[in-house]
């Protein structure tokens, strides 16, 4: 089940008096009505998203999804999408950006104070030397390397071994540099903050760059009213919807002219 979902019903545009005719034909009308809002109230989040964040990746923009209705349920559920491929779902990273408060823990900030690397408490954020992706996020592929060389993948097979060491510094030593030696810092040492570094040696000698710095707890404001913005569209679409498709659905109605 999604974490932040809300659910859109029909009952609020039935306070009026419908004709036997009219009554007839609701049902039809009613699952119409709803799935058009839906929709346009899922294209509203995409769009506001869009807005909200900067550099949202295609799983955000598009994180709002929803069940249409039908004449057995006459109502559309909108969600967040609750389930992602090797990732975080856009229900739970979201969940903080709707509702505010403390962030949790990211399965990489797991697997690093699972092998203690990461200190109790603590979270870790981009560093400045950190090679980071389109949306601002440090890549994918600097995250495996590092999780592999400070051992702290789950699947043993995953994490580098001193045969596969060897291998690639001696892949670098070939190109005449030497990168991508992942260490982690637990407490200050001199100038160097907690975190996670990137040893780098050259002709001209070596020098570290930050990938990660730890942190304490990062808290977020609310800044994304998804269940505001639904309501306000809701109240802005529905009748108008409801009230054409009723319209579309009376001309049509093999009901016409019996009753």
């Amino acid at each position: 089940m999604s974490l932040v979902k809300i659910d859109v019903d029909a009952d609020n545009v039935l306070s009026r008096q419908f004709t036997e005719l009219e009554r007839k034909n609701l049902p039809f009308a009613i699952v119409q009505a709803v799935n058009a809002t839906a929709f346009e109230i899922r294209q509203v989040w995409a769009r506001t998203a869009a807005r909200v964040f900067d550099r949202p990746r295609a799983m955000t923009i598009n994180a709002a999804q929803y069940t249409k209705a039908t004449k057995q349920r006459l109502y559309a559920t909108i969600f967040l999408r609750d389930e992602a491929t090797g990732g975080t779902p856009p229900a739970k990273y979201l969940l903080h950006q709707v509702e505010g408060g403390a962030r949790t823990r990211k399965p990489m900030e797991r697997l690093l104070a699972a092998r203690g690397a990461l200190p109790a408490g603590m979270f870790a954020v981009a560093g400045k030397g950190a090679d980071l992706d389109a949306h601002g996020n440090v890549r994918a592929s600097t995250v495996n390397q590092v999780l592999s060389q400070l051992d702290a993948r789950n699947d043993k097979y995953q994490n580098e071994t001193a045969a596969s060491r060897g291998r690639r510094r001696k892949r670098a030593a070939k190109r005449g540099t030497r990168g991508g030696e992942f260490f982690a810092i637990r407490a200050r040492h001199g100038r160097l903050r907690p975190g996670i570094y990137e040893r780098i040696t050259t002709g001209y000698g070596s020098a570290v760059r930050s990938i990660f710095v730890f942190v304490r707890q990062p808290r977020y404001q609310k800044r994304f009213d998804i269940f505001g913005l639904a309501q306000r569209q809701w109240d802005k679409l529905m009748p108008f919807h409801f009230n054409r498709e009723l319209a579309k659905a009376l001309q049509t109605s093999k009901y016409r002219g019996r009753l």
